[in-house]
């Protein structure tokens, strides 16, 4: 594989890195409205952008996503399509919550990559951890009202540095 594949491939596991830390967005704020079950209040459709700051400077990334949830509201399907210029990704996730901790699986369609995620629901937000083969992001959230500010922060030798994204409901 040439340099340049190896850093395409880097940059789009650290793409399905930001993809999966969309899905979380909805934990954080469910953890402050928690009326019906913990993602109840967060079913529906979302969209945002923001930017991905690379090596080679930034790049501005749109995103759309949809929530089915279940179980009472402590389970959240998820389905989140994202593109730039240089790239689109498809994640399908599955989180569930209990008490203030949140776990669930991953699966990026398009480049059939899998993986985990795992994290803290507080009062403001969350601090989460995405892993998969090959790399792992922290995640921050913090919520406010309608608005989701998420800022994504691989760690290890990547070409991403940080990601930072806003949604708001359709």
């Amino acid at each position: 594989m040439s340099r340049k594949s190896q850093r395409l491939s880097v940059f789009q596991m650290q793409a399905t890195a930001l993809a999966i830390s969309l899905f979380l967005s909805p934990v954080a704020a469910s953890a402050q409205h928690s009326e019906g079950g913990t993602f109840s209040r967060f079913a529906g459709d979302w969209s945002g952008e923001g930017t991905v700051k690379t090596t080679a400077g930034h790049e501005r990334i749109r995103c759309k996503v949809h929530y089915d949830v279940g179980s009472g509201g402590a389970s959240l399907d998820q389905t989140l399509r994202c593109a730039s210029d240089s790239y689109k990704l498809e994640v399908r996730s599955k989180v569930a919550a209990t008490g203030s901790k949140l776990a669930g699986k991953w699966k990026e369609v398009t480049r059939d990559s899998i993986g985990n995620i795992s994290g803290t629901i507080t009062g403001t937000g969350i601090k989460a951890m995405i892993d998969g083969i090959g790399f792992t992001a922290d995640l921050v959230m913090s919520i406010e009202a309608n608005r989701q500010s998420i800022t994504i922060s691989p760690t290890g030798a990547t070409d991403i540095s940080n990601v930072a994204i806003t949604l708001t409901r359709i």
